[in-house]
């Protein structure tokens, strides 16, 4: 007879909920941070709802909404990445709750995407200086992938039709002007003993760098391109591609990402903690409004957030006056 703990691995979860860490930089005012919508949508498509996880929360915050989330996604965009700023030190925090979640047998994804794709590399390796400089800031390029790519976790789930297109069509959407080279790579040891490569590609200028990763030992999976931009992102001045195939790839890795997150059984206590949990109650306003024929919006949608200290520092002055 199985044990529960076999049972449980036979189940899914079927009310995925991921985390979606904010950033604090354009187009966020001051004592703001923001989440492209796109990123919202892309998980949507595939069956689950967003948690925000605000950029300068707590650790006691971070940890509360961790346990009621099935994976986290750490998005594109632009932040630095090092220790003391805030969204680098979030982002480090929940990849330790990942690591001890996943090292004790609570299954536990990632997908970072871009600048998210350069957060991983950096807190594995430890190394903040590790990047290199790239022109790939407004880009549609296939990928080469390595031995390793048709075996791994991330692309042997893919219809073999969608890797056939990301291999020979321009669908992989750069938007970045970091990345790590291969010979970073190589050089640091302790990234490579934890992290495949399984793409490479190019920037305008003929320079190659790492397109695709994921983790030897964790659920993980980083890409430098952007899946969520193909379906959701419309600026009409960006080389976005938008034909079948490319929205295809979109959902293809939507969906393997919520499916890995299916494997986790976190949840919230309650229907009241989830509903105050979820991303609905943020500020959504449209941030890809032309202000004339030659202007260029990058984001179509974005979800906004009052900095998290300024706003528990704002709940705790009302209960004080309330109590008063």
């Amino acid at each position: 007879m199985g044990t529960d703990e076999d049972a449980k691995h036979h189940k899914r979860n079927n009310r995925v909920l991921i985390g979606l860490l904010s950033q604090p930089s354009d187009p966020a005012g001051r004592h703001e941070s923001y989440i492209a919508a796109s990123y919202v949508k892309f998980l949507e498509a595939a069956g689950a709802r967003v948690v925000p996880f605000v950029h300068d929360m707590d650790k006691a915050e971070i940890k509360r909404r961790f346990d009621m989330i099935n994976g986290f996604l750490i998005p594109g965009g632009s932040a630095r990445l090092s220790p003391g700023h805030t969204f680098f030190d979030t982002a480090t925090e929940v990849v330790r709750l990942a690591n001890e979640a996943n090292d004790n047998g609570d299954y536990f994804p990632i997908l970072a995407i871009c600048l998210g794709f350069e957060t991983l590399a950096v807190i594995a390796s430890g190394n903040t200086s590790i990047l290199g400089s790239y022109d790939s800031e407004d880009t549609a390029a296939p990928l080469y992938f390595t031995e390793k790519a048709l075996g791994s976790r991330f692309f042997g789930s893919l219809r073999p039709e969608i890797v056939a297109d990301l291999a020979a069509k321009p669908y992989a959407r750069e938007s970045h002007s970091h990345g790590l080279s291969l010979a970073s790579f190589d050089a640091d040891k302790v990234l490579k003993e934890e992290y495949e490569v399984l793409s490479l590609s190019t920037d305008p200028e003929g320079e190659v760098y790492i397109s695709t990763m994921e983790s030897k030992k964790y659920p993980y999976t980083a890409t430098q391109w952007h899946p969520e931009k193909n379906a959701f992102e419309w600026g009409d001045k960006l080389h976005i591609p938008h034909s079948k195939g490319a929205i295809d790839v979109t959902y293809a890795v939507a969906s393997f990402f919520v499916d890995e997150a299916r494997g986790s059984f976190h949840a919230p206590r309650d229907v009241i903690e989830e509903d105050n949990a979820l991303i609905y109650g943020a500020r959504l306003e449209f941030t890809g409004r032309h202000t004339s024929e030659d202007d260029a919006p990058w984001m179509d949608e974005g979800y906004f957030f009052d900095d998290w200290s300024r706003s528990r520092d704002a709940a705790a002055d009302r209960a004080g006056s309330s109590a008063s």
